[in-house]
């Protein structure tokens, strides 16, 4: 755990967590409180760390840099559905790369990579 939190679970791993610490300070100055988990061990899921956090917050948000399609995000979440469903209040939402080629160029890649601002924007929608 990198943050320990109440109102909603982010779980990330890789170059997401530094996007998703940035996301957590503007967070918690508009009033939330998220709980941070870099899921290091991709295969398997730490399942007792993830329900855990699940219990508690009842909501989860899944932020990776892979493709949607296909990636870690859709496993997690089939996981998460399969064994803390009745602990959920809202649906689990993943936040994924667009389902193309990461492009070399600074600004192009920042349209395709997930963005703090995005992550904002998603538990703001999760924590209503």
């Amino acid at each position: 755990m990198v943050r320990p939190g109440e109102h909603v679970t982010i779980l990330t791993y890789s170059r997401m967590r530094y996007h998703v610490m940035q996301a957590a300070k503007t967070l918690v100055n508009k009033g939330y409180d998220p709980e941070v988990i870099d899921i290091r061990s991709l295969k398997p899921f730490d399942l007792y760390t993830i329900g855990n956090s699940v219990k508690k917050t009842h909501r989860v948000l899944i932020v990776e840099e892979c493709m949607r399609t296909g990636g870690i995000g859709a496993s997690l979440t089939a996981s998460i559905n399969e064994n803390f469903h009745d602990y959920l209040d809202a649906p689990i939402v993943c936040l994924s790369s667009q389902d193309v080629p990461t492009p070399y160029a600074g600004v192009l890649e920042e349209w395709t990579v997930v963005q703090p601002a995005q992550i904002v924007a998603a538990v703001e929608q999760l924590c209503q």
